[in-house]
């Protein structure tokens, strides 16, 4: 097991650093306002305008204090690098990392394919790899307009095909010059393998493009990661769920309630990673298949767990 630890004299500093400058506010009430309207998301709530100007009135302490944090976390990834601020933020949120499997290289070209259950799974995955030159296939969320140092290490993707081919040809590049790559191909916010049963069948809706990529990519070394315990027990049970029906939209009330209440979490994130195979045209079939296997380990490795 790895703990999610932090070096607190860089963390000292880049709280100094945080705290001041004219486009810091800027970028502190943008994302204080992108949290509350997240949080308010969450819990579904939109109308009369009476009850959603209370809520934002109320949402505002808790959304200033992560907008604060991810400030923190971006001037971090400027100073240390982006597995340093992810090691950090992941501190905050969970109990430690439980990292199964071989350890993917650290050098050299590498495509890591991941699933994608959402709050820290980017965070915990990146720790891991620890591997500075990361770049991450994502949206282009415009959280991100207020985070440079962290947009510096995405590699944005559109909703359109000539989008979505600019970004392959990005990464190509980026593993032909020896760098590592990572991407969640399912494009959306999916099941937590360790307390849903439908995660593997999630898996079908992973993008037919991993086989274009796999037959344009040479070769190169790919690792499949599956993210497990990202989101707890206690969030995903929390009375609050049941304001919605949709699985979908309880998974992110869980996630936020988690944001608020860290507490809650109480058992590490864990992260399976598969042997290296090669990139080729069957890409897709072989990494379905590696992912359906790490997710049946990791619903035993939950069922184990006291």
């Amino acid at each position: 097991m790895v703990s999610s630890t932090t070096q607190r004299t860089d963390v000292v500093r880049v709280e100094q650093y945080t705290a001041s400058g004219e486009s810091l506010s800027s970028a502190l009430a943008d994302l204080t306002w992108l949290n509350t309207a997240d949080m308010l998301r969450g819990f579904g709530i939109s109308k009369p305008p009476w009850l959603y100007g209370l809520s934002t009135v109320l949402a505002r302490p808790p959304a200033l204090r992560f907008a604060r944090q991810l400030l923190t976390f971006d001037a971090l990834v400027g100073q240390a690098g982006l597995p340093a601020g992810c090691a950090w933020i992941c501190s905050l949120f969970a109990p430690g990392l439980d990292i199964v499997g071989p350890q993917p290289p650290a050098q050299g070209p590498l495509l890591i394919v991941a699933n994608h259950p959402g709050l820290l799974d980017a965070a915990a995955l990146i720790t891991a790899l620890n591997r500075n030159d990361l770049k991450i296939i994502a949206i282009a969320r415009p959280l991100l307009r207020t985070l440079p140092n962290t947009a510096a290490a995405i590699i944005p993707i559109g909703t359109t095909p000539q989008h979505r081919m600019n970004a392959l040809r990005t990464a190509l590049r980026h593993l032909q010059q020896g760098g590592a790559v990572l991407t969640f191909p399912a494009g959306r916010i999916e099941p937590d393998p360790a307390h849903d049963d439908t995660a593997s069948a999630s898996l079908e809706d992973w993008s037919s493009s991993l086989d274009l990529f796999g037959r344009i990519a040479g070769g190169v070394p790919v690792v499949t990661a599956i993210v497990s315990n990202v989101l707890a027990e206690a969030a995903l049970h929390h009375p609050l769920t049941l304001l919605h029906r949709n699985p979908e939209d309880r998974r992110w009330l869980a996630a936020i309630l988690q944001v608020l209440w860290p507490h809650l979490a109480t058992t590490p994130v864990r992260i399976q990673f598969s042997a290296p195979c090669r990139a080729d045209h069957q890409m897709r079939a072989t990494v379905l298949h590696t992912a359906r296997q790490s997710i049946y380990q990791a619903r035993a490795a939950q069922r184990r767990t006291p």
